[in-house]
């Protein structure tokens, strides 16, 4: 979103290079976004889930096939789910889901 202006202590964060997004908080965070925008049980297709180091950010990876899973017919297939999550202040980069 253009024009959102961090807070002085977030701004702290950055100055000090810390993060707020750990391994084990951007995986909750990707699975409770995950959720939200494509349902529980598209979710559940996507296990398990490959989280990668990407220096500045997490990059989390659904395992889906899309092989696996047949598209009604005039449908696009539906492959995995990509969530890069920034690690010093938990923005997400990137959300997207393959075919």
């Amino acid at each position: 979103m253009a024009g959102v202006q961090e807070h002085l202590s977030v701004l702290a964060y950055h100055a000090l290079k810390s993060t707020m997004a750990s391994r084990d908080i951007a995986l909750t965070m990707a699975e409770m976004i995950f959720k939200k925008v494509f349902g529980e049980d598209d979710f559940k297709t996507q296990l398990p889930l490959k989280l990668t180091d990407g220096e500045d950010r997490w990059i989390i990876e659904g395992s889906r096939n899309s092989d696996d899973y047949p598209a009604p017919e005039g449908e696009l297939p539906v492959g995995p789910v990509v969530i890069e999550i920034l690690k010093a202040n938990c923005q997400v980069l990137k959300l997207i889901q393959l075919g």
